[in-house]
């Protein structure tokens, strides 16, 4: 009896706990207007790494740091892949990606406030949540878990291929200039 009480213990203390710290990632998150951040993204074995820029909802800049110039943009409910040095760009629909959640907090709030605590994953640097939609939508999002930042994220891109994308050296709500607009290379 005593161990079965012990358990109860543990188990009501965990999930408190688990809670507060989703109430805390909460709190964090409806602080936050925009990120800017460096960032690394692992897929198809390749590494990349650039700066980015995420404003709530719905828009996000990445320049990545290589020869081809390549851009990511995300706005107006597209996403596009934009290539300087080729003067190309290639448009994606991002309303069955995941694209559709991270750049929006308040789908991010509501499925937070949804979580079973025991579904939420520690590690010893950050805490993950999964979310999978019924469009097929899969997404692992990650807070750190020393200030409780959104931290990057997991998921499977256009090609079926699964991605890291990791955000290092976030700066919350700064003030910036960039305008969002897709260069005109009539392609």
């Amino acid at each position: 009896m005593k161990i079965f009480i012990k358990f109860i213990i543990i188990l009501f203390y965990t999930n408190t706990l688990l809670a507060n710290i989703t109430d805390e990632i909460v709190k964090k998150l409806n602080e936050t207007n925009n990120i800017s951040f460096d960032f690394e993204q692992i897929s198809n074995n390749l590494n990349e790494n650039g700066k980015c820029l995420l404003v709530f909802p719905g828009k996000l800049k990445c320049i990545y740091n290589n020869e081809d110039g390549k851009e990511i943009l995300v706005t107006n409910k597209s996403l596009y892949i934009i290539k300087h040095k080729f003067k190309r760009s290639y448009r994606y629909p991002i309303k069955n990606s995941s694209f559709n959640i991270i750049l929006d907090k308040e789908k991010i709030l509501k499925n937070l406030k949804m979580f079973n605590q025991s579904d939420i994953k520690e590690t010893s640097n950050k805490y993950s949540y999964e979310i999978q939609t019924n469009e097929g939508v899969f997404i692992k999002i990650h807070f750190n878990k020393e200030n409780k930042m959104l931290n990057g994220w997991e998921t499977i891109s256009y090609n079926q291929e699964p991605v890291i994308f990791n955000i290092l050296n976030p700066v919350i709500n700064s003030k910036f200039n960039e305008k969002f607009v897709l260069p005109n290379y009539n392609n």
